[in-house]
């Protein structure tokens, strides 16, 4: 007997292309999900889900963890690490302690890597990342954001550019779906 798969309501068949060596600073074994307002936009990935409610889980179960390297840009040079600061230590739960922009660039990367797939704009993502850092409180937020906002269109890519285009296509999968 065959088991049900969730639906998968995009190839995930290029949807992550890296052309480039990374830097992966972080890697999270566990899955952490956060409530965003992306309300009736699913999606489900080998490393990302979200839900109906707006859910976003970064599969850090699958493998051997989600791995990402925190704040971009990063490169090493000379045995060191340089790139933006990930903020220091903060306490998020009880022996829980990682840099403040932790969770909010766990799920920044995760949406910009599905970016070709994911039903959610860039800038959507750029102020779920904003609202999560600001959330950790931390106090670089706003400066962050505008980084990404500035910097984020040199990942070209996104499949929607508006969030009527995602509606568009939401609308027309779902009469598909009506349709004996």
């Amino acid at each position: 007997m065959k088991k049900n798969k969730p639906k998968i309501y995009y190839n995930e068949n290029g949807c992550l292309k890296n052309k480039y060596p990374k830097v992966w600073k972080f890697v999270h074994k566990k899955d952490f999900s956060y409530k965003s307002n992306l309300l009736n936009r699913t999606c489900d990935f080998d490393w990302l889900s979200i839900s109906v409610d707006g859910t976003i889980t970064v599969k850090g179960t699958h493998e051997n963890g989600y791995a990402w390297d925190g704040c971009t840009p990063k490169k090493n040079f000379l045995q060191i690490t340089w790139g933006n600061f990930d903020g220091m230590l903060k306490r998020f739960d009880k022996g829980d302690y990682k840099p403040y922009t932790y969770y909010a660039s766990m799920i920044h990367d995760v949406l910009y890597q599905y970016k070709r797939c994911v039903p959610v704009t860039r800038k959507e993502t750029d102020k779920i990342f904003y609202h999560m850092l600001k959330d950790a409180g931390y106090c670089w937020a706003y400066i962050y954001y505008l980084g990404v906002r500035a910097l984020g269109w040199i990942y070209r890519g996104w499949k929607y550019k508006s969030t009527k285009e995602i509606e568009a296509e939401l609308a027309s999968k779902q009469i598909k779906e009506e349709k004996p």
